[in-house]
């Protein structure tokens, strides 16, 4: 089934206004189509062939994320925004992988990030705000630590918790069970939280983007409530954080679709 792409371009169009001048040119192309190319899909601008900063042609493995690309570019106005094209950027990254590194990289990073996760830090000087961080992120860690099935302690202060070896080890395992492209996903996304957990949680689909978002900015929200809002601008980095995750799950979501379809098909045959 295809994905509904709407709310998530609606968010691209919205912050690629304000990201006019960073990293621009002009739109140069009329159209954006998908082609199919032998197993995988890849993007044509009037009918040229997309290709990655290193000059590979940028395929995918799914026909709905080749159309959420070409989705991406159609989107663009008479500049291309580059900031806002997130699917962009991740797939090139998977398929260029400037930094040269490993699923087991990835992996070390994420786990080693556990210890600093946004949500296992109460505030230690305002009792309301910790009462609230108890009650909104409290419910997430017990959503992980069943989920896992580990015991994961919050913060003292400013030191950061311990990680257990057995925690370390199955979400190593987790981790691993993803490829490349995803994992680099899944690392964009808990890079946009500061959390592995909520980025977990939205991949087990426990939470939406928009709320995972919210929560990861639960401190920053409870002072502007307090504080008072800039306008616009508090609402267009919570949509810049919820399009960098949703765009991250989106591509998890395909390459775990596909590689189930590869797992279903050997079992069949």
């Amino acid at each position: 089934m295809f994905l509904n792409l709407r709310p998530f371009f609606h968010i691209e169009k919205s912050i690629s206004k304000h990201c006019r001048f960073y990293a621009t040119r002009k739109r140069f192309y009329r159209r954006a189509d998908v082609i199919q190319n032998d197993r995988n899909w890849g993007v044509t601008l009037d009918h040229r062939k997309l290709k990655t900063p290193n000059g590979q042609l940028l395929t995918v493995n799914s026909e709905d994320l080749a159309r959420a690309l070409a989705a991406e570019w159609d989107a663009q106005q008479d500049i291309i925004s580059q900031p806002s094209m997130h699917l962009t950027a991740l797939c090139n990254t998977a398929l260029d992988n400037p930094g040269k590194l490993s699923q087991h990289d990835i992996t070390s990073y994420l786990i080693d990030f556990l210890a600093t996760d946004t949500i296992l830090f109460y505030s230690d000087e305002d009792e309301e705000l910790k009462t609230l961080q108890e009650s909104k992120w409290g419910a997430v860690l017990e959503w992980f630590q069943n989920r896992f099935n580990v015991v994961q302690e919050v913060a003292v202060g400013l030191q950061p918790p311990p990680v257990p070896v057995e925690t370390r080890a199955v979400l190593a395992r987790h981790y691993l069970s993803f490829d490349f492209a995803a994992l680099n996903a899944i690392n964009f996304g808990v890079e946009t939280l500061k959390s592995p957990i909520l980025m977990l949680a939205c991949v087990d689909r426990y939470l939406q983007p928009t709320e995972a978002v919210m929560l990861a900015r639960l401190e920053e929200e409870y002072q502007l409530r307090r504080w008072g809002r800039v306008p616009w601008a508090h609402e267009l980095n919570q949509m810049e954080l919820t399009a960098r995750v949703a765009a991250a799950l989106l591509i998890v979501q395909t390459s775990t679709d596909y590689q189930s379809a590869k797992e279903k098909k050997k079992v069949s045959v």
